[in-house]
């Protein structure tokens, strides 16, 4: 996976790194993957994605990285080894309000489960927020690999922890990527109004994976437990249909 990985990443870099150079915008560096023997050997493969990663490995508009520096980085990042210092575990995305919560409840008897991240927008501002319009060109024109990163990484759970950015995961998951509600009043019908808190994703190049969309852990308006709840069931769901 990781040599696939090295391959997809060089077919981009390259002219990613020269058309960075006209940006108005600071751009932070892309992230890139890396997996584990762990993740690569488990029985369930499960990607946990945010939004962005803010200031990540420095100024790509001026500044040089390699790729295998880069995938590195997010590999020590993922174990905890921040290259601040930092605990990655103070922050919302990775603590038990997200991250940690979900690698540590998921479970399936006798089943072996292991987490990797990404984010919706792979390149994100050298600041923090929503990235600046140039940069999101940018990555759309010389840096859209997510779908082919999911193709390569093979994992058979999304938990998209992205909020309001449904139309980002359209960009890269197909324009007929459905978003399906899940929460229901009492007489059993469905809220259709919910679908922003929490929604079943339909993924429209990736049937085969069970994928729920949740508010970001900052702004999360729902418990955890019915976002792993609903997880549980789209899993059954799907390994029901298999068989």
């Amino acid at each position: 996976m990781n040599n696939s990985l090295v391959d997809l990443y060089g077919k981009f870099y390259p002219g990613l790194l020269e058309e960075a150079k006209t940006l108005k915008h600071s751009a932070a560096f892309p992230l890139l993957i890396k997996v584990s023997d762990q993740y690569v050997n488990s029985d369930i493969k499960v990607m946990i994605v945010g939004q962005e990663t803010d200031k990540w490995y420095g100024r790509l508009n001026d500044t040089e990285r390699s790729i295998e520096t880069l995938m590195d980085g997010y590999h020590n990042y993922l174990f905890k080894i921040s290259p601040n210092g930092k605990a990655r575990t103070s922050r919302p995305f990775w603590n038990m309000k997200n991250f940690e919560y979900f690698e540590s409840k998921f479970k399936i008897e006798g089943k072996s489960a292991s987490f990797i991240w990404n984010n919706i927008s792979k390149i994100g501002n050298h600041g923090s927020g929503r990235p600046a319009a140039d940069i999101r060109r940018l990555e759309k024109s010389h840096f859209n690999v997510i779908k082919s990163e999911v193709e390569i990484v093979k994992p058979d759970i999304i938990i998209f922890t992205t909020g309001s950015r449904d139309g980002y995961i359209k960009d890269h998951f197909g324009k007929n990527t459905k978003f399906i509600p899940k929460l229901h009043y009492s007489d059993g019908s469905l809220i259709e109004k919910s679908v922003n808190m929490v929604a079943e994703v339909k993924l429209e190049h990736f049937p085969e994976i069970c994928s729920v969309r949740v508010e970001h852990p900052n702004r999360r308006s729902i418990d955890n437990g019915i976002v792993l709840h609903i997880l549980n069931q789209c899993w059954n769901d799907m390994k029901t249909q298999e068989s």
